[in-house]
């Protein structure tokens, strides 16, 4: 008795490194493996993987990013707070008080501790009290700056998403076309 036995041979130049990539994929049909290997899909459903895969890793960054900014926007905030009640009378940086991620702080541990801001008075601070406040303002220009950088790349990673996510839906189209002509066919 014979068993036929499919070969494929695949290959595809990298393209990270530029080396061809080649393997050998053996089927037996009607035999399905219970390892859940990838051996018995087709090109289409490995495509598919691959771009379900890539749109869940990008969903786990985007998430990952959004947090951070969420987490930058609320010290933002909170950095402005500060300012203008320095600016609008005299605040002793270690009684007044702030909450940040559901802790309280005091001004000073916040900006020294949180913000890692160096040289924060831990006295009483006023609108006279420049070089404090041109630190600060330098702070919050910095996180206005990541901010604006991590929004460009929410917004790359979105797309890059949305695009694996219509892959996925165009080749499922294909299949979905080509199990259709096969039944007509019959």
């Amino acid at each position: 008795m014979s068993i036929d036995v499919d070969q494929i041979y695949l290959s595809m130049q990298s393209p990270a490194s530029g080396e061809y990539l080649t393997a050998n994929v053996y089927t037996i049909p009607g035999v399905e493996e219970a390892d859940g290997s990838l051996r018995l899909l087709s090109i289409g459903q490995l495509v598919m993987a691959l771009c379900l895969q890539r749109a869940a890793a990008l969903e786990t960054d985007i998430v990952s990013k959004m947090n951070t900014l969420e987490n930058t926007t609320e010290q933002l905030e909170l950095m402005t707070q500060i300012e203008t009640n320095v600016l609008e009378g005299d605040v002793n940086m270690k009684s007044r008080r702030v909450t940040y991620l559901g802790t309280g702080y005091s001004y000073y541990d916040f900006l020294t501790d949180i913000m890692e801001m160096d040289g924060v008075p831990s006295g009483t601070v006023n609108a006279s009290s420049t070089e404090f406040l041109s630190e600060l303002e330098s702070l919050m220009d910095s996180k206005n700056s990541f901010s604006q950088q991590t929004m460009i790349e929410l917004q790359s990673q979105t797309t890059k998403r949305d695009q694996a996510y219509d892959m996925v839906s165009n080749i499922l189209k294909s299949i979905n076309t080509g199990l259709i002509g096969n039944v007509n066919n019959i």
